[in-house]
């Protein structure tokens, strides 16, 4: 459908025509007006620009007239004023024009004097209609029926006028997809230099210094020694841009890691038509997991069959001159040599790579690239878990007679964790040596420092090179009490061309019990940052400054939020702090721009949004102290983003020198990417504007949301007073929703809640829940409760030993505001969550609050003791620890379900959440006779829910059973069929209850 601008219908000044109760009683609401509310398929909408509603002049809504006359148009209340549902209030003022048409009688003089009137005009009536119908059905204009006018000449609110409302199968072929382009930054080529994969296939490299690209490879060229084209999903360039690594048969294993075959190209080759050589030949499934060049030059490591090799650039430059067409890794050297299913190297296994690193590598190489850091895991004693294979093949329905089935080491809460070891490799000592027979003499094993944390319950979170020569390792208990870095120095450890390395002891820097601190616990981050000088970065001749010797980190602040600390040196214990503020830095440090003397992050102020700031660094030991010791005031960062205080939701690459970056502006406006330079304030380069996205987006219904801090009742009284918590909270309502309470809407929470995690955030989203509010007008209210991120310590914190308690208290509490809020029907409220929000949907409706009627819950964890330890126990310590935690913290209670609909999906292959924990759920709801639920179990999905059509149809599924319990929004419920895109479903409503009548009747 066509956007159009509705032709404005004058209908006098409403103010002066209401009576004290706000309704109409002047004569303007004529025949025609009156006609107008005839259910016809072809009545034109009607836009109006007065008053809303006389009995409306006080609302505080906080939405403004402007922004009601821009969005006006479909109601929220959909045809309930054309059908009349409910309507009491209007019957008097209809029945007679009802009467007329469907021949019902109308009793008293008053309606004799109606019909006789209508007799009398009746034919200049139909005429007038006739002529403005046949004028309106011959413009070019498409009409809608969505917009009418009541009797008293207030609008109905019914959407934006002539606009279309997404479905559900735009929102999967991709209407509102967005664009972003990838690219990856060249450090040696110098700073601003990138390269990026064009729609072609092949790569280009852009210097945006010398403001100039060209074509690094084409895509045709990429082919075998038998000249078979290379079809490859992604590529790396090596650091001085002679060899390019394509990967090919792209192989999900878990979230984070892949299986795939590797090809190395050569740029430098003195053959005309240089051949991709595979790394080994090609398998399927193929058997390497992950590859990484090195900082400089281009050394690879990789990990083969769970064991770590590496190919020097002195390898791979002999095989380009003396066999071509060989396998490259034959050539590399073997640094382990224990790899297994339980042993591996390199690479992180389930549990670390899912709740650690969220990564598929444990890989670090040194600055110059002379040594390799790594992470070695032994998983013999972690117990396994299976589920079962009922169909291989992720796109076709089908099976085997006999179903297989998938093991994976999986610890959960209490059990045997992967053992995990540090170990260093010198490259360069290995070079050196004439003869090596094997990689061990240059491999050192590093030894904790300390004894009273077993190997078993040792975690380590983070390894960092913090000069040549110096790493540090952040290491925690299973418990995520106590935290301790660990710095050693290798100088000296190896003596070139002599085989071994002499023994070196690693010091504790920083040691923090964050039970006794905060009683919360130590966060698994990556956020360490080396001051180090760039090797060819640099985007000028101009020198480096020399900085205090150390490294940045994002740690806690005195006052418990998330801010930038500088330690220096690099055994510092405590730090002096580059920020302040009650606001928070988002994940880590985008860049360290040691010419200018800035670094770079994101922050979260305020929470919901999202900003690149600079802060300078100091550039002297003198200026560090006198920043320590107050003496220097903290310089107030400067926003690169919001400028002008205009609010948005970025991310951003910066170049490895710090002179570019690319900024991802993300929302809430239709997303766009663009390149800025340090030294030229009026450079701006757009990369993606989603232009063709603004376009049809323009042409659709847009939801309106209302952000808002709610405070609320926390449970727990502070100096005899009740005490409260501010939630953030945001309400996605139908567009040109009515506020008055004439029209009610049901409500749908959607909830997530997890420790450090968001949903009320300002990013640009076309998703399910802006599809239920325009399809079937829907209030969506999505909260942020206790426990949830960028808040500070103290509001995440409090959920440590009880996971869902404060939750869904907070949740509880919104919910009752929203209930009491005099456009809300408060037998209508769900809420539906997936995982961690899953199991908080859960949770909410076992407190039988009496608030929701409604849940729906997606693969949630039922009890904490099945979910895996490294998530769980930094949260709820371990089961013997906190054992009445554990058992308040799981779905136990079930009068709650009794009195909700309830629905419940899982797939049958969640190698995070289990299916397990749903048929434990099940399990008790069958014991507690439990009957008005719905479950849908998807054969094969992982936690994501996707395989063969499952998404999608999870998605339908959900729909269908909220429109059948709780049926259209925006409307009175009725007897009628309530329509939905999938077909019709009968209303479950017998009617209007007393109180909604006596709502009604207000």
């Amino acid at each position: 459908m066509s956007s159009y601008t509705p032709l404005p219908v004058e209908l006098g000044d409403s103010k002066s025509a209401a009576g004290p109760s706000g309704r109409q009683t002047r004569a303007d609401s004529s025949l025609l007006s009156r006609l107008l509310v005839v259910p016809d398929p072809f009545a034109p909408p009607v836009e109006w620009h007065g008053s809303r509603d006389g009995a409306d002049e006080s609302s505080d809504s906080g939405i403004d007239e402007d922004e009601y006359d821009e969005k006006a148009g479909r109601s929220a209340g959909g045809r309930r004023d054309v059908e009349g549902a409910g309507e009491d209030e209007e019957e008097e003022d209809l029945g007679w024009t009802e009467g007329l048409l469907s021949g019902k009688k109308t009793k008293g003089t008053e309606a004799r004097k109606r019909r006789l009137l209508l007799l009398a005009l009746l034919p200049t009536s139909l005429i007038l209609l006739s002529l403005i119908l046949f004028s309106t059905l011959s413009s070019p204009f498409h009409l809608s029926t969505s917009s009418l006018l009541t009797s008293n000449g207030a609008h109905t609110y019914v959407g934006e006028a002539g606009k279309k409302v997404m479905s559900l199968d735009e929102l999967r072929n991709g209407t509102f997809w967005t664009d972003k382009v990838e690219i990856e930054w060249l450090a040696e080529a110098g700073d601003g230099v990138y390269s990026q994969k064009t729609s072609s296939g092949s790569i280009l490299l852009t210097d945006l210094n010398a403001n100039s690209s060209r074509v690094l490879v084409e895509g045709d060229e990429v082919r075998d020694p038998r000249g078979r084209k290379v079809d490859w999903a992604q590529f790396k360039l090596s650091a001085d841009g002679k060899v390019v690594l394509f990967n090919t048969d792209w192989t999900k294993v878990w979230r984070h890691s892949t299986l795939s075959n590797f090809h190395l190209f050569p740029l430098t080759s003195s053959s005309s038509r240089p051949s991709a050589l595979p790394l080994f030949s090609p398998s399927y499934p193929p058997k390497t997991y992950t590859a990484h060049f090195s900082p400089t030059s281009h050394h690879l490591a990789f990990v083969h069959e769970n064991d770590l090799y590496v190919l020097p650039a002195e390898e791979w430059d002999e095989v380009l001159r003396e066999r071509e067409g060989d396998a490259v890794g034959e050539r590399a050297v073997r640094v382990t040599r224990e790899g297994s299913r339980v042993r591996m190297s390199g690479r992180p296994p389930w549990v670390y790579e899912e709740e650690i690193f969220s990564s598929d590598s444990t890989l670090y190489w040194s600055p110059s690239s002379s040594y390799l850091a790594f992470l070695s895991f032994d998983e013999s004693d972690v117990p396994i878990y299976e589920y079962p294979v009922y169909n291989s093949d992720p796109n076709e329905v089908g099976g085997e007679e006999y179903p297989g089935k998938v093991e994976v080491p999986y610890p959960k809460a209490g059990y045997p964790n992967p053992l995990v070891t540090i170990h260093i490799f010198s490259l360069t000592h290995y070079l050196s040596l004439p003869h090596p027979s094997s990689a061990s003499s240059s491999l050192l094993t590093l030894t904790l420092p300390f004894t009273d944390l077993s190997p078993a319950d040792t975690v380590i979170t983070e390894v960092a090179w913090v000069s040549e020569k110096e790493v540090l390792v952040r290491v925690t208990d299973r418990e995520a009490r106590r935290e301790r870095v660990v710095v050693w120095d290798l100088e000296g450890v190896w003596v070139d061309g002599r085989e071994g390395a002499r023994e070196v002891r690693g010091r504790v820097v920083r040691d923090v019990d964050w039970v006794k601190r905060d009683g919360g616990w130590a966060e698994a981050s990556q956020t360490i940052v080396p001051l180090l000088p760039p090797s060819s970065a640099s985007s000028s001749s101009a020198p480096i400054p020399s900085y205090p010797p150390g490294y940045l980190d994002i740690v806690p602040s005195p006052s418990g939020f998330n801010h930038i600390a500088y330690f220096s040196p690099a055994d510092a214990g405590e730090p002096v702090f580059l920020t302040e503020g009650e606001w928070e830095v988002d994940g880590r440090i985008e860049r360290v721009d040691l010419e200018r003397g800035l670094v770079y992050f994101i922050a979260a102020r305020p929470s919901t949004s999202r900003h690149l700031l600079t802060v300078p660094l100091p550039r002297s030991i003198l200026e560090l102290e006198s920043l320590r010791s107050g003496r220097t005031k903290l310089v107030e960062p400067k926003s690169l983003t919001g400028v002008n205080g205009e609010d948005g939701y970025h991310s951003v690459s910066v170049s490895p020198g710090g002179g570019v970056w690319l900024v991802n502006y993300e929302g809430p406006g239709v997303p766009w990417q663009k390149l800025f330079k340090a030294s030229d304030p009026s450079f701006s380069l757009t990369l993606t504007d989603n232009a063709p996205l603004s376009s049809v987006d323009s042409q659709y219904q847009h939801a309106n949301l209302v952000y808002s801090s709610l405070a609320i009742p926390t449970g727990e009284k502070r100096r005899g007073e009740d005490e409260t918590v501010e939630v953030n909270v945001v309400e996605i309502r139908p567009p040109g929703m009515d506020e008055s309470g004439r029209t009610r809407y049901p409500v749908l929470f959607q909830v997530y809640g997890g420790p450090n995690s968001q949903m009320v955030n300002t990013r640009w989203q076309r998703d399910f829940q802006h599809y239920l509010s325009l399809q079937h007008n829907y209030i969506i209210v999505r909260i942020d409760p206790r426990g949830t991120g960028f808040r500070g310590r103290k509001f995440r914190t409090a959920v440590r030993g009880r996971l869902g308690e404060l939750e869904a208290r907070d949740v509880v509490e919104t919910a009752r505001r929203w209930a009491a809020r005099r456009y809300v029907d408060e037998k209508r409220i769900g809420v539906w969550g997936w995982s961690y929000g899953g199991f908080l949907t859960s949770k909410i409706i076992e407190t039988n609050s009496s608030v929701f009627s409604l849940g729906m819950a997606v693969a949630p964890v039922t009890d904490w003791r099945l979910y895996d330890s490294l998530y769980t126990e930094r949260y709820m310590y371990t089961p013997a620890h906190n054992p009445v935690g554990y058992t308040n913290s799981s779905i136990h209670g079930m009068d709650g379900f009794k009195h909700a609909h309830f629905a419940l999906a899982h797939g049958s292959s969640d190698d995070n959440v289990h299916f397990q924990q749903s048929a434990l759920l099940l399990d008790r709801m069958t014991m507690a006779e439990v009957r008005d639920f719905r479950f849908r179990m998807f054969t094969d999905s992982d936690h994501s829910i996707s395989t063969r059509n499952a998404y999608w149809e999870l998605m339908r599924w959900l729909e269908s059973f909220l429109i059948e319990k709780f049926g259209e929004g925006g409307r009175p419920k009725t007897r009628t069929q309530l329509k939905t895109e999938h077909g019709a479903v009968p209303d479950p409503a017998l009617g209007l209850s007393d109180r909604e009548k006596e709502r009604e009747k207000e």
